[in-house]
């Protein structure tokens, strides 16, 4: 997806994101694979419930755990493997919110295989996965929505919450930090 020309009051910059060394993309590896795996677990669980076979929720939740577990490691590979364990990133700051894109291009031919091979092979969540990660390679953040700043000087990072969870993390080179830390509590008063 395009960008839209940035206001003149705006600041713009993009950086190379590593995926392994930042913590922020590690807890949301980990959180996405565990919240499928509780789900597709209680689901599970269910249907043995309702045939009685209490004694199959235990083994059948073992094997989806290491099934979870090797999709988890999967993805992790392809991020040091496919990405280089690196993704480029474009940030724009200005009066209205954070925008926020990917600028990697492997990250949207990737997500354009999932959508085709998908579909292709009637394989909808596949399909569904690559349509996720094409929508959210693009992100705006309005600043009325932002309840809480914090901001990590070690990763030169700034993360806007709405109280219970990060809306955005953004992330600056040592020379953009200074000055998008400056925009960010000047328009969230931080």
């Amino acid at each position: 997806m395009p960008s839209s020309p940035a206001p003149p009051e705006s600041l713009h910059w993009t950086v190379e994101v590593p995926l392994l060394t930042t913590p922020i993309v590690l807890r949301q590896t980990f959180a996405v694979f565990l919240m499928t795996w509780l789900l597709v677990s209680m689901m599970v669980s269910a249907v043995f419930v309702l045939e009685g076979d209490w004694d199959g929720i235990a083994p059948t939740l073992g094997v989806l755990a290491i099934v979870h577990l090797c999709l988890m490691l999967g993805a992790l590979a392809v991020m040091v493997l496919y990405f280089g364990n690196r993704i480029a990133m474009a940030f724009t700051l200005d009066g209205r919110g954070v925008l926020s894109e990917v600028q990697e291009p492997k990250a949207h031919k990737a997500a354009q295989l999932a959508v085709l091979l998908g579909l292709a092979t009637g394989n909808f969540a596949a399909a569904g996965a690559g349509v996720l990660a094409r929508s959210g390679a693009c992100s705006f953040v309005p600043w009325k929505r932002v309840q809480r700043v914090r901001f990590d000087e070690a990763r030169q990072t700034i993360f806007l919450t709405n109280g219970w969870r990060t809306l955005a993390a953004v992330f600056c080179s040592a020379s953009t930090y200074p000055e998008a830390r400056a925009c960010v509590e000047r328009m969230c008063k931080a």
